[in-house]
């Protein structure tokens, strides 16, 4: 057994699969999938497992799954779905009249006419050969209705995954679509990040009462040690408590980001493959810091993080800069950043807590109230400009000025990267 087959951060993970039964769950989707005319809509944060549940309780010869992105009209959902399962996308029927030839050759021997099959001749030196002739037309897909024809009431499920993605327009369309696909039989699972989680209702009011919402948050921290624990026994490797929980830690909810720690780990301590014993396996700081870099090479978000820190445009005007405790320095956007990285990790921030983080993060002096909330009300613009269908970042006024990163991969980047001493 290798470790990227007990560690899959980017695959199902066939051997670390953790079930939270007190959640209850599974259970529930298969309910939900089991009741006819029933639209599932499964909401949660970023990385937080929801498409590995879906293919664990459905198995992934039966999942076809599509996403909501770049999906501009309707139309163009049911095309994916058609893609998945490989139906041409134009189709000839042909209707006419039959006709025969026939023509004589010496006996034994063979003949070659233009719609006629080569063939030996009979006992009386003949051969004959039928063909259809008539004209051919030509039929392109059906959309929503072949869809419906082609897997309800099977055991088929269409998940559209990033179903927020959509725009709100295009939602509205897809959500009266999806009623009626349901309604003849078509299993149909929507998922979407937890703050757009009604969306699919919202995009059409008459599904509410035929719509069954599964919410997901992020993994408790025991739950998450039950990945690195079992995957680590699989291994024969014995990983300390302390090493455990810092993994956990870092992963901020994450399985996802759970799996991806405990296989470079692996690749960092040379474990590539079960060991032929039991053994431990010590992570001194220099040995985590190295895992943790190396696992910041798989959450690259430096297009964001550099458009963040450099902030919108000025127009003339130098920014202040501030010296920080880890002997680099930076302006306000750059100071925010450092800000939300420090210990402990986490993923939202309030504007007290924020400010604490300044005060901990500047040597002499840290930017004052206006300009670290002008700071992020800017960087939640540029996040949603630039990033549109991510929106890793966000500030929201409306809970009384809080700042959230919805990727934990986005955090973990920001604590062990290096893009934030760099000048």
């Amino acid at each position: 057994m290798r470790a990227q087959e007990v560690f899959t951060p980017g695959s199902f993970p066939t051997h670390t699969y953790v079930i939270r039964s007190e959640l209850g769950l599974e259970a529930r989707l298969r309910d939900g999938l089991d009741t006819p005319g029933q639209l599932i809509s499964i909401a949660g944060p970023s990385k937080s497992g929801k498409t590995v549940f879906v293919e664990k309780v459905v198995g992934s010869d039966a999942l076809i799954t599509v996403t909501g992105a770049g999906i501009n009209a309707a139309d163009q959902l049911w095309e994916r779905v058609l893609d998945w399962m490989s139906v041409p996308r134009t189709a000839t029927t042909t209707s006419g009249r039959s006709r025969s030839l026939s023509a004589s050759v010496e006996a034994g021997g063979e003949v070659a006419l233009p719609l006629v099959a080569r063939g030996k001749a009979s006992a009386d030196g003949r051969v004959e050969a039928g063909s259809e002739e008539g004209t051919g037309e030509q039929h392109g897909r059906r959309g929503m209705q072949q869809v419906i024809e082609e897997i309800a009431d099977s055991d088929f499920v269409v998940l559209i995954d990033d179903f927020h993605y959509m725009p709100r327009d295009v939602q509205q369309d897809v959500a009266k679509q999806l009623k009626e696909a349901v309604r003849q039989g078509v299993r149909i699972i929507t998922a979407a990040v937890s703050h757009r989680s009604d969306d699919v209702v919202r995009a059409n009011p008459e599904l509410r009462g035929r719509v069954l919402s599964i919410d997901f948050a992020y993994w408790e921290s025991a739950h998450l040690k039950e990945i690195a624990e079992f995957g680590f026994f699989l291994l024969n490797v014995k990983m300390n408590d302390a090493a455990l929980d810092f993994i956990v830690d870092e992963a901020s909810g994450s399985p996802q980001l759970v799996q991806a720690i405990c296989l470079n780990a692996c690749y960092e301590a040379g474990v590539r493959t079960k060991l032929d014993a039991p053994a431990p396996l010590e992570l001194p700081p220099d040995l985590l810091r190295a895992i943790f870099e190396r696992t910041s090479t798989m959450t690259d978000f430096r297009s964001l993080v550099d458009a963040l820190d450099t902030g919108p445009a000025t127009r003339g005007t130098e920014r202040k800069m501030y010296a920080f405790t880890d002997g680099t320095q930076g302006d306000v956007y750059r100071a925010v950043l450092k800000a939300m990285a420090l210990d402990p990790p986490r993923l939202s921030f309030s504007y007290e807590e924020l400010s604490d983080r300044l005060a901990d993060l500047c040597r002499t002096g840290a930017p004052v109230g206006s300009s670290v909330i002008s700071s992020c009300q800017q960087m939640s613009k540029l996040a949603e400009k630039n990033f549109p269908l991510e929106r890793p970042i966000d500030w929201d006024e409306e809970r009384g000025g809080v700042l959230d990163l919805s990727d934990p991969y986005l955090l973990f980047y920001l604590r062990w990267s290096s893009r934030l001493i760099e000048q």
